[in-house]
């Protein structure tokens, strides 16, 4: 982002703080400028080239051309930026980022789009689709994943003109799994299943895919329900929040937005009780099975996150603990109902840092202070990245 002259902001994609660049073409918008087409006069000694023959043209990833740690420090600075203007949040704690063990071959799922015969990601601000034969971020078993499943595509007489594909991974399978946006026919789903086990809209798949903690226990998965891509750091944000929960002698946890149990589960295990709420059906079911299996004494509730809520106040139920793990849109549909649970305790995990702050901002009007704020670096070579925040009440 740079200011011109005459105070209007000017916007250019895969540039570093400290950059000077001559722009040869934009487009103006509402309130500001982007550079379509510029040359680089001075780079910045954070600069690397890219570890990908897609950099720049795929629009998976925005921040390959940064080094590592100069990744952290940026993702801290963006973290610090939203609490402050967005959170009007300046009284904090020091800001610290885990990085990730691996800053490539990381992740165990990615979501391509099959396009007459192209399989691949979107070009960035483009519909146009970059085809993509391997990925550097995807850990080396997904990215063999990828090229079975470009083999299958490519051995097919026909396919429909457009669709997409989840293909996922975990140490327990010895096929990956495949979700796809269509229902294929029986050709392409008979070779399909010769390679993976595959998913589809309004089929239920009893299959699942198992994710070890690091207690030894398993995170169960089923095909449509929600897990971290980058496993190895997701275990150290859960134990930072276990420890976190054990530290501040919590009794009993409410844990909203829950998944398939990737808190919950943890929490449990290390001698807390508690309530585990999730949307989405599969994923609550997949939860209530571990329970079952682990002989965990905790309870999962399937339902809308707000009205469960609702109900629990309506019933007068208490918890030292409240934990929100939600979508990238926040949890705005309860963070204002939360002083009324009257917990010790919130700890907030977000994946947007605009949307924390603004929860934050309201959680902070309620009575709580904030305590610890820790990001995770969960998405090496994106801006994107985990924040754990530790909140208590002021009463």
């Amino acid at each position: 982002m740079a200011r011109a002259a005459e105070g209007r902001i000017g916007f250019a994609h895969r540039v570093i703080p400290g950059e000077q660049l001559r722009v040869f073409a934009s487009a103006r918008k509402k309130g500001f400028t982007r550079a379509t087409r510029f040359e680089l006069l001075e780079r910045s000694p954070e600069r690397v080239e890219p570890p990908c023959v897609y950099a720049g043209r795929c629009g998976g990833c925005d921040w390959l051309h940064i080094e590592y740690t100069a990744q952290l420090r940026h993702k801290l600075g963006l973290l610090r930026d939203a609490l402050s203007r967005v959170g009007k949040l300046d009284a904090l704690p020091e800001l610290s980022i885990e990085p990730s063990p691996r800053a490539l071959a990381y992740r165990n799922r990615i979501r391509v789009h099959v396009e007459q015969g192209k399989v691949g990601f979107r070009e960035f601000g483009s519909h146009d689709l970059v085809d993509v034969v391997s990925c550097a971020v995807a850990a080396p078993e997904l990215d063999r994943a990828l090229s079975r499943f470009r083999a299958v595509l490519a051995a097919q007489p026909s396919l429909p003109a457009s669709f997409e594909a989840e293909l996922r991974v975990a140490p327990s399978d010895d096929r990956p799994l495949v979700r796809l946006s269509i229902v294929p026919g029986n050709n392409l789903l008979a070779a399909l299943e010769q390679e993976f086990v595959v998913a589809f809209p309004n089929v239920p798949v009893e299959s699942v895919q198992r994710f070890p903690f690091a207690s030894g226990s398993w995170l169960t998965v089923p095909a449509d329900a929600f897990v971290q891509v980058n496993w190895e750091l997701n275990r150290l944000l859960v134990e930072a929040l276990v420890q976190g929960a054990v530290a501040r002698r919590c009794t009993r946890f409410l844990d909203l937005y829950a998944g398939a149990g990737n808190f919950s589960l943890p929490l449990l295990e290390s001698g807390l009780s508690g309530v585990a709420v999730e949307g989405i059906g599969s994923a609550a079911r997949a939860a209530g099975r571990s329970l079952s299996e682990l002989r965990l004494p905790g309870e999962v509730v399937s339902g809308e996150v707000g009205a469960c809520v609702q109900r629990l106040l309506e019933e007068r139920q208490s918890f030292d603990l409240v934990v929100l793990d939600p979508p990238r849109s926040g949890a705005a549909e309860v963070v204002t109902r939360l002083g009324r649970l009257a917990p010790r305790h919130v700890a907030y995990c977000s994946c947007d840092p605009v949307t924390l702050a603004r929860d934050l901002r309201e959680l902070c009007a309620q009575g709580f202070s904030i305590e610890q704020i820790r990001a995770f670096d969960l998405f090496p070579g994106t801006h994107h990245f985990e924040t754990l925040v530790w909140l208590r009440a002021e009463r």
